[in-house]
């Protein structure tokens, strides 16, 4: 006797048997794997939504002997499961997409800060060593560095000439290298 047609009193099979899942398993599964995998094209997700769909199957068996058509219904819980799987994936990949982006922005953050900072730590050490400059070649410091104005100019406006203006910005640029390697040399 064929297991897929023993049957009740209302002419459907009683899947409530293991025996009778069994081969309504066996019967079904390829072709609901293929189906599902006609759509995905994974072997894998597709092998575990096929087994995800029998084992559902399997703990609500009593019910099946109230389906009327089961190709459709199972065909029906098959694209169902398709549904889930692309919105899931839709999903998580919309996640790690805002995910990459949030780690990427926290770590230009990061970075950025970091550098930030150093680059405070960097201008208070310049501070600090051009206060430590004589008068004449901080002021000379300051005018061509921090107000922009060219060597020619500096040289006009505090009435001396361009190449002792020239050697003060050498001196102060090697006075600032000085406390930095200074520094540095101290820390590592």
């Amino acid at each position: 006797m064929n297991l897929l047609n023993k049957k009740n009193r209302y002419n459907i099979p009683h899947y409530e048997d293991s025996k009778t899942f069994e081969a309504f398993f066996l019967h079904y599964y390829p072709q609901v794997k293929n189906f599902i995998n006609r759509l995905i094209q994974n072997d894998e997700d597709s092998e575990d939504l096929s087994q995800d769909i029998f084992t559902n199957l399997w703990q609500n068996r009593k019910s099946l002997n109230e389906v009327e058509n089961l190709n459709a219904y199972l065909y029906r819980m098959a694209k169902n499961a398709v549904y889930r799987y692309i919105k899931r994936n839709l999903l998580f990949k919309n996640y790690q997409e805002k995910q990459s982006a949030s780690d990427s922005l926290l770590q230009l953050t990061f970075n950025q800060t970091e550098e930030d900072l150093q680059a405070h730590e960097l201008e208070l050490l310049v501070a600090l060593a051009v206060d430590k400059m004589p008068h004449q070649r901080q002021k000379i410091y300051k005018m061509s560095r921090e107000q922009g104005i060219n060597n020619e100019q500096i040289a006009l406006e505090l009435n001396i000439s361009k190449r002792t203006v020239e050697n003060h910005l050498t001196q102060a640029l090697a006075d600032i290298r000085k406390l930095l390697l200074m520094i540095t040399f101290t820390f590592f």
